[in-house]
């Protein structure tokens, strides 16, 4: 399987063990789902924009300036 090698800083690693701890997870799943989150988000984020753009040139259409 696929995997990582990420560098962390002392403190930084403090964090995210605090962190996972909090979450009730080892330090893997919390980095994992984390990382995996983010880039689910910023998928979600990009589709929501693409569908954006391409609707809202009708929707100037309909609603002038004064109209919306």
């Amino acid at each position: 399987m696929p995997a990582l090698n990420i560098e962390f800083t002392p403190e930084e690693m403090a964090r995210l063990r605090n962190r996972a701890k909090i979450t009730g997870k080892s330090l893997k799943e919390h980095v994992h789902d984390v990382t995996v989150e983010e880039a689910d988000r910023i998928a979600f984020v990009e589709g929501a924009t693409a569908e954006a753009e391409r609707i809202l040139p009708g929707v100037v259409e309909r609603f002038p300036a004064g109209l919306r």
